[in-house]
């Protein structure tokens, strides 16, 4: 029987702050520092939260001025999401921030833009522009 995934998030959050992996920055540090099916539920919440904010994205809209403003957003994500991130599995991801975050040069690249390389790097995006993504993310905090 598979446990639910609802059940096991306070066992990972509780995990996490036992073993004083919690901090305020999640980078390379963070994640090389959970375990693997910690990762795979981070990996999986982050997906969640991308639609809740493709969500709020939209409902923001709703008062533009901008008529076309909702179909914009709506298509971009739908673009970046079927390009990015359909067909790619949360322990594809995971794996993909294990080898990026196994360089120790690129532990202070926060996890969003950690995703968004691994993803691009899993989407066939040329070495050289996954280089020039790094180098720039590198360092970056917001």
């Amino acid at each position: 029987m598979k446990t639910p995934v609802l059940f096991l998030l306070p066992v990972v959050f509780f995990s996490l702050r036992a073993t004083g992996n919690a901090q305020d920055v999640h980078n390379g540090l963070w994640w090389n520092g959970i375990s693997p099916a910690a990762k795979q539920m981070v990996v999986t919440g982050f997906l969640d939260g991308m639609a809740l904010g493709h969500n709020l994205s939209l409902m923001g809209a709703g008062n533009s001025s901008d008529a076309d403003c909702r179909t914009k957003i709506a298509e971009s994500y739908t673009y970046v999401r079927g390009r990015y991130f359909k067909s790619v599995a949360p322990r594809e991801i995971a794996s993909a921030l294990d080898d990026l975050y196994s360089e120790s040069d690129n532990g202070s690249i926060i996890f969003g833009r950690a995703v968004w390389i691994a993803v691009k790097r899993l989407g066939g995006t040329s070495k050289d522009d996954i280089q020039k993504l790094i180098l720039q993310s590198r360092g970056v905090d917001y």
